[in-house]
This record gives C-alpha cells, structure tokens and sequence, in this order.
C-alpha cells in the first residue's frame, strides 16, 4: 500500500463529502498529550510491524486509559468493525458502544468515515493522526485531535486499532485552531 497516496485520497474524499475530518500521517500533534501512547506502541512494537493486542496492558495506559478507544476489524471485503472499548471519557460523549458494530452505532451517513479511516490504520500498518470536527448532536462544539495505532491479532494480523482521543471547544482566532491545524497539514497529503 503506498500510504500517502492513501492518504491524499482520503483527505481528498473528506473535502468533497464535507467530512471536516483529515489524516496527518506526520503525526504532528499540537501538543504533548498523544506522546505516551506512541512511545508505548513503539516500545512493544519492537522490531515488528506493530505490536500485539496483548502486549500493550491497562497497567500501560493507566494515565490516558480513559481516553482510548479500541475497534476489531471482524469482517472483510467489505471491512466491518465493533468497539471493543470505550474510555470512560468517551463514554460520556459517543454512550457505551462497547461489544456493538459500527453499523448499530453510526449514522449511515458517518459510516464510511469510520470505516475507511480504520482500514489506513490497519492496512498502512502505522500511526495516524486525525483532526476533524464532532458531528454528535450537541457536541458540534468540538474539535477532535486523535492518535490512531494498528494492533495485531495473536498471529500478528492486523486486527485492531487503538485510538487516544482528544476533544476540545472550537477555538477560531487562536494558533491552535483547527483551520490552522489543516493548515500544518503538509500539501502532499491534502
């Protein structure tokens, strides 16, 4: 797969649909706050693609925990996912999904997104960041800045992805906004 290409094509697709969402495989966040899961993912990782599922432990995650998301990719062709966890900070936001499908959980409408989203995870086999906006009634308000990682199954198949999500109000005259953000999105890409 050659990623940037998948990328560009992604980007290019969530500006004709009006997804507000973009992939930054730079992985240059605004801050500090998605550091510890990515020096974590690497240290299990090793000297393989990714890591297992199971190497990576709550004991691990114990400071972000309630921040992660994590998705199963359990179908292919078309690829289909179920939430496998949901941080209790998440909670609050998106309810408790944990064990459904996608499909009973999305709007029809966002599916897609969700889906082509999870396969560059899993089928580039890297970290992604993304940035958008929050399309959950009554949380329009918020920018998303979130690490995406590819995790194996027990016979190291790329089968789950783990997310450390970030939500903050919208702020639009500040460095930090989301226009400026995009903006830091390097052109080969967009």
């Amino acid at each position: 797969m050659n990623v940037i290409a998948t990328v560009k094509a992604l980007n290019q697709r969530a500006a004709r649909e009006k997804w507000f969402h973009y992939c930054d495989p730079t992985l240059t966040f605004s801050d500090h706050f998605h550091d510890h899961l990515l020096e974590v993912w690497r240290a299990k990782a090793g000297d393989r693609p990714m890591p297992q599922r199971s190497a990576i432990t709550p004991r691990d995650l114990k400071d972000i925990l309630r921040n992660i998301v994590m998705f199963e990719r359990v179908g292919h062709n078309p690829s289909r996912y179920r939430w496998r966890l949901i941080g209790t900070n998440l909670t609050d936001m998106a309810g408790d999904n944990t064990g459904k499908m996608f499909e009973e959980t999305l709007l029809p409408e966002h599916l897609p997104r969700w889906i082509d989203c999870c396969d560059l995870v899993l089928d580039g086999g890297q970290p992604m960041r993304f940035l958008g906006r929050v399309h959950l009634e009554g949380r329009e308000y918020l920018d998303a800045e979130n690490l995406f990682v590819p995790l194996a199954n027990a016979n190291d198949e790329p089968t789950f992805v783990m997310g450390l999500c970030r939500y903050t109000p919208r702020r639009s005259q500040d460095d930090q906004s989301w226009e400026s953000q995009i903006a830091s999105i390097p052109s080969a890409v967009l």
